[in-house]
């Protein structure tokens, strides 16, 4: 299988670090409270789960003619678990679309089928509970 892009971040200090891309073109500071200026894995999942799926969904609206259209997603990735038992702690992801014009029924087809295309949701399938809402 032909490989289609590599992307390498490294993070020193876990959640209470720094996470840059060898590139250069993401520099975060993390943490596992909250503080200003500061984001956590969490955070950086749901930018790039939302980003993943909106473009995937990219493939079924243009086979459908509906390329055009203006859509968004929202990534809502929550850390759930009973500390201090770290064996607990797992994820749990709501994606809410809105594509313009189209029902929420017909959003949620396409984001149906989409789970099914995007390379993040596939890697998750099966480990982390994913729930789909529409806007109209």
């Amino acid at each position: 299988m032909k490989k289609i892009s590599t992307s390498t971040v490294i993070n020193t200090g876990g959640r209470e670090g720094e996470s840059k891309s060898v590139t250069g073109s993401l520099d975060v500071l993390t943490t596992g409270t909250k503080k200003e200026g500061y984001t956590n894995p969490e955070e950086l999942f749901a930018a790039g789960l939302s980003a993943c799926f909106n473009g995937a969904m990219q493939f079924p609206l243009e086979r459908d003619g509906l390329g055009d259209k203006k859509r968004e997603i929202r990534a809502e990735v929550s850390l759930l678990g009973d500390l201090p038992d770290f064996t607990t702690l797992h994820l749990e992801v709501v994606l809410i679309g809105k594509i313009e014009g189209l029902s929420k029924e017909d959003t949620l087809k396409y984001m149906e089928e989409t789970e099914n295309i995007c390379p993040y949701t596939k890697a998750i399938q099966g480990n982390v509970t994913v729930k789909f809402d529409a806007k109209d």
